[in-house]
């Protein structure tokens, strides 16, 4: 009897044997977008021992492909990084293979940089390995590992490339045929006619056999460009079925257009970020002005749920975000036309903001809130793909730092950065762009089993003496890229005082 095949061990093939089988596993997800739409490129803050890093690993257009890793120090002790991937779980993390050494930039000592390949699909790590003055260190980065798209060939370069396949078996058949035809031949002698009928029997087999070689080597290409193409379908969004059911109860289903993939029950495989199973975010268009930071609960059947507040009517497009349990982050993506909702007031982790619309506001540094707290969001002129840190002042009425911000879902704030054309979506955090279940399995080697929230080292954060998170500091920062030029809104959230705050910020990126 055989058992049933886990959606995380067929990501985790090599790219050349998986692609076909990740296709079929994965269709609950099919043309999922890792970690966020729009926006593939990893960006991570945290501390190497002593050191404070912030990394960026662009990651190629397709796998296998060379990654950049660009590792900034915040100290100038770093002497050395050295650089190596593996998968983020089962038996391949705990093997790396021999790092390489990043270099060092001579006009900035502080900038470590390096290329990696990746060469598998699925949930992948990069370890650096740090070496200054005040020791030696190691960090952990989860990196989602996805082909975005398929590279055409130049037409130049196929046209090169069959003038010299064509070549190559014009050459093959004459070198067989003159063999064939001369190999007998007494040094000197005159070719006889069953020689020449030799060498054309020869020539004729032999052409025979290049057209099938030929032929096979098309029919491979092909098969290999189908699984390839496959595969890059595969993490482009997919489409989200949203059902309301009563007056206020939302149902929400992956929109499954190949039923295969109810074999293998991805659903059942999620695993908490930020203790929650999903973090839905509904946000109307066109004028982003309205969001909705909620977490539905699963209903059986593959689906989730979601008893809506009270919310105004309108045409929301919904992200889902959710981690399986190989730490592979999804982001499923859809829309809802909503009428006027009369649901309960929210509770728990659940939250809301509101601006003007966004064809309607300026670029924004300074948000007032309701109860008058002030958030300032400290920048220069925002390029794009161009790493930054996004950096906020929370301040009380009177203008002073605000002392009693709290972690909000055991972060000390969370952002949700959406392009005005809905073609850029991230949820980052002060830690990055990565989930942080899988910042847990990259560096605590919990495994698959072990990715329920713990107390996380965030930055800026102070602990108390046991280790818990004691308070948040009025200034955080978040490490982010914006993908492309355009206009942006971000959705800053964080804990003050029990309450839940939303901050928007408007931005033109060039």
């Amino acid at each position: 009897m055989f058992s049933r095949p886990r959606f995380s061990d067929l990501r985790t093939l090599p790219a050349s044997l998986g692609a076909a089988l990740v296709l079929t596993a994965s269709c609950f997800f099919a043309g999922t977008a890792s970690a966020h739409v729009g926006s593939p490129n990893v960006f991570y803050e945290g501390d190497a021992g002593p050191y404070h890093l912030i990394v960026t690993v662009t990651v190629p257009q397709v796998i296998p492909g060379v990654a950049t890793v660009d590792v900034r120090a915040q100290s100038g002790d770093v002497q050395r990084i050295a650089t190596s991937v593996t998968r983020l779980t089962g038996a391949g993390s705990n093997y790396a293979p021999v790092p390489d050494q990043a270099q060092q930039s001579s006009a900035d000592p502080k900038m470590f940089s390096s290329s990696l390949w990746l060469m598998e699909y699925g949930s992948l790590r990069v370890l650096l390995n740090v070496d200054g003055a005040r020791g030696a260190a190691t960090m952990s980065v989860p990196v989602p590992s996805f082909a975005r798209k398929m590279l055409p060939m130049p037409r130049w370069l196929g046209a090169i490339l069959l003038a010299l396949t064509i070549a190559l078996g014009i050459g093959a058949v004459s070198i067989v045929g003159a063999a064939a035809r001369d190999s007998t031949l007494a040094e000197g002698s005159e070719l006889t006619p069953d020689a020449r009928r030799r060498g054309r029997r020869a020539m004729a087999v032999t052409a025979v056999a290049v057209c099938a070689v030929y032929y096979l080597a098309f029919v491979w290409w092909n098969a290999d460009a189908n699984d390839f193409f496959a595969a890059t379908r595969m993490f482009q969004p997919p489409g989200l079925s949203l059902t309301l059911a009563g007056p206020n109860r939302l149902l929400i289903r992956a929109a499954a257009s190949n039923k295969r993939w109810l074999r293998y029950n991805v659903v059942e495989q999620l695993v908490p970020d930020h203790g929650h199973l999903m973090h839905l975010f509904l946000i109307r268009s066109p004028g982003l002005d309205r969001l909705w930071h909620l977490h539905p609960s699963t209903a059986g059947d593959g689906a989730f749920a979601e008893d809506l507040p009270a919310m105004e009517p309108g045409s929301y497009k919904v992200f889902a975000d959710v981690v399986d349990n190989s730490g592979f982050p999804w982001t499923l993506v859809g829309k809802i036309d909503l009428p006027q909702v009369s649901g309960a007031p929210m509770t728990g982790d659940d939250s809301s903001g509101s601006a003007s619309p966004l064809d309607q506001s300026k670029d924004s540094t300074t948000a007032v809130l309701d109860d008058g707290t002030r958030v300032l969001w400290q920048h220069d002129a925002i390029r794009a793909n161009v790493p930054m840190l996004l950096r906020f002042v929370v301040q009380d009425k009177a203008g002073a730092p605000a002392r009693d911000l709290e972690p909000y879902m055991g972060m000390a704030a969370h952002a949700v950065i959406v392009a005005g054309d809905f073609s850029v979506f991230a949820h980052i955090h002060p830690s990055g762009t990565v989930p942080m279940a899988a910042v847990m399995m990259a560096s605590d080697g919990m495994g698959a089993a072990g990715a329920a929230m713990n107390a996380m080292d965030m930055p800026g954060m102070s602990k108390t003496p046991g280790g818990a998170a004691a308070n948040v500091p009025p200034e955080i920062s978040m490490p982010y890229g914006f993908p492309k030029a355009g206009r942006y809104r971000i959705f800053f959230q964080f804990k003050r005082a029990g309450q839940i705050k939303t901050a928007t910020f408007d931005a033109d990126v060039i």
